[in-house]
């Protein structure tokens, strides 16, 4: 049956603005409830009308909730200030994206002091550097484009961008020639997962079928060759059902060529961190002819390979949580003979890359990353690392001994070195200048906390040195605990401005991720995800404990897949948190099917094809478990009408439903940037006011006088 109700707006009452004046509240979200059947159980969505995104009601509304919210944010006599200090500093600083080495010169994207968008950079040989490609200069009829991903061809004379309109991801190829810097006349649109052929004269790329934003994007998907200079249609490099694969069509299947390999690999990819694997000679594979030969099942648990001649190394997780390294022959693969070659035990081995003669293994160690050097026979040696923080990327030459290993932490920013792989050493290539302000006053403080069910969960707390915290200290409390990623040290230039004023910003390991393998991973995937946000609510717990910040000052933050939860944490406990961001967030995971990203899916226990994956996907949806006439605390809901990640109905249901039910006083608001996606291509400035908002937002729950709220009535 289906049910209405009155629903409350958001943000009940009216807007005192600094001068007095009333402002009116945004209109409440209509309600037109659908009531699905999900095989025998009826579930009613009040909000479907939203996911379209074509309702005529839809912008209206969008844009109420996003003046208001803006006006209250403008309200806070302290958010000019802050805005001032998180833009200097960013602005200040020249940033370092990736970096890669080819044909002897490094390749680099910079966010230059004082810009607001990343450009391609080369370094020479002798030093010379020089702009390979500003986006600001390409005109596109959607708005101001950005530069989604590159990677440099094997012999250093092109690079292949893909460019995108702020925030879409929605890419198209473009090919640089370093020679010249001028962009060679090709354009293909709606492509993804691209990579050299080993000649460098030649690329692969998944070419979209779909139409953007809707869940027929991904579907069909067609990895593709071109060849520069090449008249006619690309090449179809392999077809599902043929040649040996087998993909469904809404899985991704990239392939892949390397310079140090005569070997082609074909990956079928979806959510999951694991992958099946096919082999075929690459130049056959160039012909789109090729006999695609199996080397592992998803059930061979592998997550990552790397080639090196007629040398197959495969990361797999199969029988190691941790992971182990195999050995086997590129040409004719045998994993039930592959050697395991005999690594630190006690290491989470996150990524291996084929270097000269052997292996590069990066390794998750606490609260930090390892590295490691690895020879033919096996033998591993640690590189001593410069600092204590994440190596965040690795990348090597076909035609030198050298790799560059780009690191970060707390208080480090991205900094790229030259690793010798003959003695180990590092040398800082000094890529960008160092920040032009102090990060050395700040301190990054371990500690554990104990889970209702006794497992361990590692945080860690960051703060302005000599900051002593109590239960008034306003605390940013952030958990991701998804896919089986590991959530490590990265700088933020902008969290500064937030520990100046006298926050503490905490980062709690929670199950999920892959801080401790593939088993702390599935602890907290699917049936077992309770255990997520379970554990963000048990180290808030041990932090209040410990008289670090309280349920009167803590606020609790999760992006994209932690908007599950976030979500889930304040539905479970809304008394234990001051306050709640969800940041471009996964809100409705039941409705995944109406959205482009929604081959995204296996994390979460999808595809949904009958009850018990209905009651998995169900079970931790934090939307359609919003409890009517609960105190929620105060909740910001963050999204960009640009996401392709996270559609923004997530975020625009999940406020609706959540205002509706608010037992109490507290604001539910809702910030919409409406020339923003997931965070991706977002401009300098972008990103500092979004920010500013979440930083503000946790400092007013903290008590600061200088960020309340306006009063409502």
């Amino acid at each position: 049956m289906i049910f209405a109700r009155a629903f409350r707006p958001l943000l009940v009452g009216v807007l005192l603005s600094p001068l007095g004046l009333a402002s009116a509240a945004p209109p409440p979200a209509k309600v037109q409830p659908v009531t699905d059947d999900y095989y025998g159980t009826q579930v009613t969505d009040p909000y479907r009308w939203m996911e379209s995104g074509q309702d005529p009601d839809w912008m209206p509304w969008l844009k109420a909730q996003a003046s208001h919210t803006q006006a209250v944010f403008a309200a806070m006599p302290g958010r000019a200030a802050l805005l001032a200090d998180v833009a200097r500093r960013s602005g200040e600083m020249t940033s370092l994206g990736r970096a890669e080495l080819a044909g002897g010169r490094v390749f680099h994207d910079v966010r230059a002091a004082g810009e607001q968008d990343v450009k391609l950079m080369v370094r020479e040989a002798d030093g010379r550097t020089r702009v390979l490609l500003d986006p600001t200069t390409l005109t596109g009829p959607d708005g101001d484009q950005v530069i989604d991903r590159w990677t440099a061809s094997p012999t250093g004379r092109h690079v292949l961008v893909a460019v995108s309109k702020r925030g879409t991801e929605l890419s198209t190829l473009r090919v640089v020639d370093v020679e010249t810097g001028a962009l060679l006349p090709l354009a293909i649109p709606r492509a993804w997962m691209m990579g050299w052929t080993r000649d460098g004269d030649g690329f692969s790329y998944l070419g979209m079928q779909g139409e953007p934003g809707t869940p027929s994007y991904y579907v069909g998907n067609e990895p593709r060759l071109h060849r520069l200079g090449a008249d006619g249609e690309d090449v179809l490099l392999a077809r599902r059902g043929e040649g040996g694969i087998t993909a469904r069509a809404e899985q991704f299947l990239p392939v892949a060529f390397d310079a140090r390999s005569d070997t082609a690999l074909a990956y079928v990819r979806d959510g999951r961190s694991e992958m099946a694997i096919y082999r075929a000679d690459a130049d056959e594979a160039m012909t789109g002819r090729a006999h695609w030969t199996p080397v592992a099942g998803f059930d061979d648990l592998v997550v990552e390979t790397a080639l090196d001649g007629d040398t197959l190394y495969l990361l797999s997780r199969s029988g190691a949580s941790n992971g182990r390294v195999l050995r086997t022959s590129a040409s004719a693969p045998d994993l039930k003979t592959a050697q395991a070659l005999p690594l630190p035990a006690t290491s989470v081995i996150e990524s291996i890359l084929a270097i000269d003669g052997g292996l590069l293994v990066r390794t998750l160690e606490g609260p930090a990353s390892g590295l490691w050097r690895v020879d033919a026979g096996g033998r591993a040696v640690r590189v001593a690392l410069p600092f204590e923080g994440q190596v965040s990327a690795e990348h090597g030459a076909s035609d030198a001994p050298q790799a560059l290993v780009t690191m970060t932490g707390w208080f480090t920013p991205a900094t790229a070195y030259r690793l010798d792989l003959r003695d180990g050493g590092l040398q800082d290539l000094a890529l960008v200048p160092p920040p032009p302000f102090d990060t050395a006053g700040y301190d990054a403080r371990l500690g554990t906390a104990v889970a209702r069910d006794g497992t361990r969960v590692p945080y860690t707390l960051v703060m302005k040195t000599g900051t002593q915290p109590t239960a008034d200290t306003p605390v940013l409390l952030e958990a991701y605990g998804a896919y089986g990623y590991a959530a490590l040290p990265r700088f933020s230039a902008r969290m500064l401005a937030f520990l100046d004023r006298g926050g503490v910003y905490a980062l709690a390991n929670v199950r999920g991720g892959g801080e401790f393998g593939r088993d702390w991973h599935y602890a907290g995937k699917a049936g077992t995800k309770a255990n997520t946000w379970r554990d963000a609510i048990d180290v808030a717990h041990h932090l209040a404990a410990a008289q670090v910040g309280s349920a009167r000052t803590t606020t609790l933050i999760g992006t994209s897949a932690g908007g599950v939860m976030v979500g889930n944490a304040i539905n479970e406990r809304p008394d234990l948190f001051a306050g709640a961001i969800a940041n471009v967030g996964f809100m409705n995971p039941v409705r995944y099917v109406s959205e482009q990203n929604y081959a995204d899916i296996e994390e979460w226990g999808g595809p949904i094809t009958d009850a018990a994956s209905f009651q998995t996907m169900y079970a931790l949806d934090p939307y359609q478990h919003i409890r009517p006439g609960t105190r929620y605390p105060p909740v910001l809901v963050v999204s960009g009408l640009n996401d392709p990640r996270a559609a923004t109905f997530h975020s625009a249901k999940y406020a609706a439903r959540l205002a509706a039910a608010q037992g109490g006083e507290a604001p539910v608001l809702l910030r919409l940037d409406f020339g923003a996606g997931h965070g991706m291509g977002s401009s300098r400035s972008q990103l500092d006011d979004v920010w500013t908002d979440i930083y503000a937002f946790a400092l007013s729950q903290g008590g600061r006088a200088e960020f309340a709220m306006p009063r409502t009535r």
